[in-house]
């Protein structure tokens, strides 16, 4: 196992974001949202690059005077809301190779969407990826409720439980598998050649079990927002 020397972050965002209803801009206990999330890669002892992909020359100046690197502007062509973050993430990629001839190991994706990241988690996720040798590692939010569903004749049906087999009998929470939802955003570590081939999981996938409900703030709803702006002010008044 050889320790990759290039790590990149990347961190995505789109000016006027309709889904996030704010931009990088937006402040979040008096701090740009965007440097939440700038701070916890510069924190990181694998990141050694951060780049910012927006098509903003505004988020851009900002992103750059809060430490992270800003070299283009996003073509109109990912800026579009159904634009995906693997082609995203892989035009970075081909910029670099062609304008910079670098090409990183590994590229971690950071949504600003989840600012509150707990300390050592984006490490952790690349830890697990240099270490079990994976191709895509990731954040997951570990539950252990009971989840529903509707099967395709529209009825409706425990997660897990068996098509056409009844199981009345609820296990106690310990007891049960657990479900893992995916929290990218907080934190995905990928090969650059799975985003090479347009792809951010690849064959080895690994995740990150969180259940810490801090970390799990998402800002794109204003509960959120609002929560996360309790929870660093009260952050602020316990250091006073």
């Amino acid at each position: 196992m050889t320790s990759p020397k290039n790590v990149l972050a990347v961190i995505p965002i789109r000016g006027g974001d309709k889904e996030f209803q704010k931009d990088a801009s937006f402040l979040l206990g008096g701090k740009p949202v965007i440097g939440y999330t700038i701070d916890s890669a510069k924190r990181s002892r694998w990141i050694n690059r951060i780049v910012v992909s927006t098509d903003s020359a505004q988020v851009a100046s900002l992103a750059k005077s809060l430490g992270a690197e800003t070299p283009f502007l996003r073509p109109a062509s990912l800026s579009r809301p159904e634009a995906g973050l693997t082609e995203v993430l892989k035009h970075c990629i081909e910029y670099f190779e062609k304008e910079e001839n670098y090409t990183p190991e590994i590229v971690v994706l950071l949504e600003v969407t989840h600012p509150l990241r707990p300390a050592g988690l984006i490490d952790e996720v690349v830890d697990i990826l240099v270490r079990e040798e994976l191709d895509t590692v990731f954040v997951a939010r570990e539950e252990r409720h009971e989840f529903w569903t509707f099967d395709a004749k529209g009825g409706l049906v425990r997660v897990g439980e068996r098509e056409g087999v009844r199981e009345d009998a609820y296990l106690p929470r310990d007891a049960k598998k657990p479900l893992y939802k995916e929290m990218g955003g907080l934190a995905t570590a990928i090969r650059t050649a799975v985003i090479r081939d347009g792809k951010r999981l690849g064959d080895r996938v690994g995740l990150v079990p969180l259940r810490d409900v801090v970390s799990l703030i998402d800002l794109h709803d204003e509960d959120g927002m609002r929560l996360a702006e309790a929870l660093v002010q009260q952050k602020r008044n316990d250091a006073i």
